[in-house]
């Protein structure tokens, strides 16, 4: 009797502990894989593999709903897909079934529903919301690619859902082997007599690592936004190629100050894999009053690379009260092991590290420069930004060929203090290619160099050229030379060239905030051969630059600007993109 007791009582335990163990097992499962908004695989059974039966599909929902086309269902469904990636993929998920299945997120929401609001599906009341997505697609230039045969097709091409093996993407983003279908592609030679459709353009090449100047101490590099008119994240340009490789050799230490990181995936992975292997990295960035920034992936990486501060960070109440309130961290500038330093125009950016913009930028091997860049990275780390930092000392440093002198701002009063001297002093030239001019004693001294026989030429951003503060209008007015470019890419240098002597680099723009408020780095370096190297280079955007623009400011998103109507950018900044935008759709072109 005894035994039997102990056999019913093991037994009983045994059911509790089977029945506890259902109870609390989770309900909720990881999301392996994306098919596409209402098709993906859910881990049921915990082994990390998308099983075949383990495909969930939100029956409720169509992809190629009847009351859109082929191509715009497709256009659309490409949106859901991205969407569905950043909302499920490897995120576990609650999955409940009764007549259809319902999909509840790790926030709460039911994915169900949002999917619908934010219309990546239709139904019979949100074709508006769904609508504009499609508009918004028409501007990403999408195109089919497939996987096996490497060909690419614009979605109207008869070719272009006849496989299994296509994934559409925008064409930016279409990797290096792609090659046109022919059927719908035409030659460049044909393009050239073509309208001017996104077809028209070339989306990038891949540079052959070659800095316009090179020797023992340091590497100068800049990009030609007349060769590009989509911006990419691929990292395929000199520039960039430059920061990413020595991201990947930093052994120690990596600091960087910037004002923001968006589309740069292969930039962001090597911070992320350097912190991995053991480096340690620090860095400072931009926010405003509220804590946002102006490019989105940088809150997403403060949270991967945690060992970060921002500028609101320290003296709230004194940034609010004051005329800094406005005042922006605007370096961009990285130190690699207290030996090497990386600066210029270039934020990290698909726009401008793709070559999209106009950029300049340095690599310097120095751990004297390095020791000069940290002080003021710590200024910074350790909260004094902007009016709040000590002067600039021991900036001088000859290197070889080049003396280069480093200064700050607002702390140096860069412009005031330095750069008028070298523009008063100037015998043959200055050259200037920058994004935007506003200074006015900055102004008066080009004024003063042109009246004394200095051949001065300037090419501005389309987008500042117009501007109510710009000085473009007075330095025409003054008979000097002013060009706003007409790329779909930005002027986005902050730079000046004199008499095959002088190169000035760094992150500043020529405006009153540049040299009195914000945080910014300029390098000013005296070698004739970097000099003579940059004045070619811009002598060449001059001369693609037409003369009209000497006269008239083409608009920095209209059919006078290349491209600028199909790139998928909103290049003057007013929240509309491409043919959304007033200029593309006025169809207005200067002759």
């Amino acid at each position: 009797m005894i035994k039997k007791l102990v056999t019913i009582a093991i037994l009983a335990a045994i059911l509790v502990i089977i029945l506890y163990f259902s109870y609390t097992k989770p309900d909720t499962h990881k999301v392996l894989k994306i098919v596409n908004a209402i098709e993906f695989y859910v881990d049921f059974n915990d082994n990390e593999v998308a099983d075949t039966d383990e495909l969930v599909k939100l029956v409720q929902f169509d992809t190629e709903p009847e009351n859109l086309s082929k191509i715009d269902a497709a256009k659309l469904n490409y949106l859901g897909c991205i969407f569905a990636k950043e909302s499920l993929l490897n995120k576990n998920v609650k999955i409940q079934r009764s007549d259809y299945v319902t999909v509840t997120l790790p926030d709460g929401k039911e994915y169900n529903k949002v999917l619908k609001e934010k219309g990546y599906v239709l139904t019979p009341d949100n074709k508006q919301t769904v609508l504009k997505n499609i508009e918004y697609a028409n501007t990403l230039n999408l195109v089919t690619y497939n996987t096996k045969t490497s060909k690419f097709h614009k979605l109207n091409c008869k070719f272009a859902f006849s496989s299994p093996n296509i994934e559409i993407l925008p064409a930016a983003e279409l990797p290096s082997k792609a090659k046109p279908c022919k059927n719908c592609h035409t030659s460049v030679k044909t393009q050239a007599k073509t309208t001017n459709t996104p077809d028209k353009y070339p989306r990038y090449t891949y540079e052959k690592y070659a800095p316009l100047y090179k020797d023992s101490y340091i590497e100068f590099y800049t990009t030609d936004f007349i060769k590009y008119y989509y911006p990419s994240n691929k990292c395929f340009t000199t520039v960039c190629k430059s920061l990413l490789n020595e991201i990947n050799s930093a052994q120690k230490t990596i600091d960087f100050a910037i004002y923001g990181i968006d589309g740069q995936p292969e930039i962001t992975n090597a911070l992320i894999n350097a912190q991995k292997r053991g480096v340690k990295i620090r860095w400072v960035y931009d926010t405003d009053l509220k804590g946002s920034t102006i490019y989105k992936e940088t809150i997403p990486l403060s949270k991967s690379l945690p060992d970060n501060k921002r500028d609101i960070d320290y003296a709230r109440e004194i940034l609010v009260n004051t005329k800094i309130k406005d005042a922006i961290m605007h370096n961009k500038f990285f130190i690699f092991d207290n030996k090497k330093i990386w600066s210029g125009s270039a934020n990290i950016s698909h726009t401008d590290l793709s070559g999209f913009n106009a950029n300049s930028a340095v690599l310097i091997n120095s751990s004297q420069i390095a020791s000069i860049y940290k002080n003021e990275f710590e200024q910074m780390y350790f909260g004094k930004f902007h009016t709040f930092k000590a002067k600039t000392s021991d900036n001088l440093t000859t290197l070889g060929n080049s003396k280069i002198s480093i200064y700050f701002s607002p702390q140096d009063k860069i412009i005031t203090n330095h750069i008028i001297k070298l523009i008063d002093n100037a015998k043959n030239y200055v050259y200037i290619p920058v994004f935007v001019i506003t200074h006015k004693e900055f102004t008066n001294a080009l004024i003063r160099a042109k009246s004394r026989g200095v051949d001065v030429k300037i090419i501005v951003d389309a987008t500042s050229a117009s501007q109510r503060y710009s000085a473009v209008k007075t330095l025409r007015e003054n008979k000097i030379p002013v060009k706003a470019e007409n790329r779909a890419g930005k002027m986005h240098m902050k730079s000046i060239i004199i008499d095959d002597k002088y190169s000035v680099i760094g992150s500043m723009n020529f405006t009153k905030s540049g040299e009195r408020y914000n945080d910014e780095n300029v390098l000013i370096i005296e070698n004739t051969k970097i000099a003579a190297a940059f004045k070619k280079e811009f002598l060449h955007l001059w001369k693609e630059i037409p003369d009209k623009w000497l006269y008239k400011n083409p608009g920095a998103e209209s059919f006078n600007s290349l491209n600028s109507c199909y790139d998928g950018v909103d290049n003057d900044f007013d929240d509309k993109i491409d043919m959304q935008d007033d200029g593309c759709k006025a169809k207005k072109v200067y002759k």
